[in-house]
């Protein structure tokens, strides 16, 4: 019990991709907040950490089979550095390329038809779009500059890059906490239409997959370099 306190919660979910779900569960940040042990993550969160360990027994090791993500994550610590980058990039810097600009275009939709009723929807419409610009201007920078740099082994300018690349992350993870927040964990209201419905999952997908995508950089591609 008191080593798995002292670990840090990025260790943790690199170690133990099923045990993500209780961390989302709980709303401990295991991405941009990795660094902080178990411990000190409950105690900022008011959590009792017996609770937590608790669950963490309950989990099976392939407890989160049926997430893709998590079976990947759990791989992730094995694939070389190169390897890594171009799964990063395939797969979750493709579903934002995907997924932002559809939510862009629905929150506006919900925004405009559903915002005198819920004016949550305008906090969280506004949060989106500086997430969106911010990540857009973050993937361009990662392909065509970051992760050649890394690829090419130029150490003296790397660190730079992962100093700012984990900026990036922190500054997004309080948008999505903010947005989270706003939402009630994106529970759709009683009187909301498909489209508000379809909102709330794309904003809750993409919430989830960048979580993973940051995960995988901060706590494994940043460490394995």
């Amino acid at each position: 019990m008191n080593t798995l306190l002292l670990k840090s919660v990025g260790e943790i979910a690199s170690e133990s991709p099923e045990k993500i779900e209780i961390f989302k569960k709980y709303n401990i940040d295991f991405c941009c907040g990795g660094n902080k042990t178990l411990k000190e993550a409950c105690e900022e969160s008011g959590i009792d950490a017996t609770l937590i360990a608790g669950e963490f027994n309950a989990v099976s090791e392939y407890g989160g089979g049926k997430n893709k993500n998590y079976i990947f994550s759990r791989k992730a610590n094995d694939w070389n550095v190169d390897f890594l980058i171009d799964y990063i990039v395939n797969i979750h810097h493709t579903f934002l390329r995907v997924r932002l600009p559809e939510a862009e275009e629905y929150t506006e939709k919900i925004n405009r038809v559903h915002g005198e009723r819920h004016p949550e929807i305008i906090k969280i419409r506004g949060l989106f779009l500086k997430m969106y610009q911010a990540l857009t201007v973050h993937l361009d920078k990662e392909e065509k500059e970051f992760f050649p740099l890394i690829k090419n082994m130029k150490a003296s300018e790397i660190q730079k890059e992962i100093n700012d690349a984990e900026r990036d992350h922190e500054y997004v993870g309080h948008i999505l906490k903010e947005m989270h927040a706003l939402s009630s964990g994106y529970s759709v209201p009683k009187d909301a239409c498909a489209s508000y419905s379809h909102t709330y999952g794309l904003l809750r997908d993409i919430a989830d997959d960048i979580m993973i995508h940051v995960h995988l950089e901060n706590n494994i591609l940043f460490k394995k370099i």
